[in-house]
């Protein structure tokens, strides 16, 4: 149970971290920095933000306790069965794969629905002045904010369930005399994690770099006062500092997920060296 509350704990931590670097960085900082707007819509924005969080937080919560239930039940019981074991075992592979199903899913939805329609009535009502158009660049941004997201969520996720599969593993051993294979069971493949991987890491800045640039020019086009080159280029250097943390955090974690296994092979090379054949 005690590790069942350190894997929860980790699980906190890296969801916090992710959405801190994903969603207020880039979603906050950035789309706050851009648009041309006056006090009380920003305020009015915030207070849409903060009414689809709560809708989007229920759902994930809701369903990131299913995702976690197997493992929960196997740890709780000292004297779990083999198969329940086994189940767990194979479900804790599964994680980095579905909290990239969760974040893409439930989480985008959840809140950027919601956002969506209330920005819609209050851009109808006349409580904010931008047009409508900006609710498809919003949608754009929280794709990318998403992509983003479950990217680093993923590599986290690939360290965090490590104790896992050895406590699993372990039990299995000692219980029942039996070793998991994952024989059969492809979970990520490992030319589609690298090949998105680098694909986001490479073309991310760029994109947050376009969408920004297109809200900030229509905002000053809009507007009479005209921002001057100084302005700018503090603006498009916030812009491109937060692209590349984004890469920085991104590749640091990928060489993270290369290095591990490399790590286990080198050691398990030097106990047969040693004359260790277990």
């Amino acid at each position: 149970m005690e590790l069942y509350r350190i894997f929860l704990k980790k699980q906190i931590r890296n969801y916090i971290f992710s959405s801190a670097v994903a969603v207020l960085a880039v979603g906050s900082l950035l789309m706050l920095s851009s648009l041309e707007i006056s006090r009380v819509e920003y305020y009015r924005l915030l207070l849409v933000l903060l009414c689809s969080f709560v809708i989007m937080a229920s759902i994930e919560i809701t369903i990131f306790l299913r995702q976690i239930r197997p493992i929960r039940a196997a740890l709780v019981q000292e004297n779990a069965a083999l198969s329940m074991l086994e189940e767990a075992y194979l479900h804790t592979h599964q994680l980095p794969k579905r909290a990239v199903q969760r974040i893409m899913g439930p989480h985008l939805l959840g809140l950027s629905v919601p956002a969506l329609l209330l920005t819609f009535w209050m851009i109808h009502a006349g409580w904010v002045t931008f047009p409508y158009f900006y609710l498809i660049l919003a949608m754009c941004c929280a794709v990318l904010v998403a992509c983003m997201h479950s990217l680093i969520e993923f590599f986290l996720t690939c360290t965090s369930i490590i104790p896992l599969i050895k406590e699993f593993r372990n039990r299995a051993l000692e219980q029942y005399s039996v070793d998991f294979s994952l024989e059969g069971h492809v979970f990520v493949p490992i030319r589609p994690k690298f090949l998105v991987s680098c694909m986001l890491i490479g073309t991310f800045p760029l994109f947050l770099f376009i969408m920004a640039t297109h809200i900030r020019m229509n905002g000053e086009r809009n507007s009479i006062v005209v921002v001057g080159l100084q302005s700018y280029w503090a603006w498009a250097g916030m812009v491109l500092l937060i692209g590349t943390l984004f890469s920085s955090i991104a590749a640091w974690l990928l060489t993270n997920s290369v290095q591990h296994p490399i790590h286990e092979l080198y050691q398990a090379m030097n106990q047969v060296k040693d004359g260790n054949l277990i």
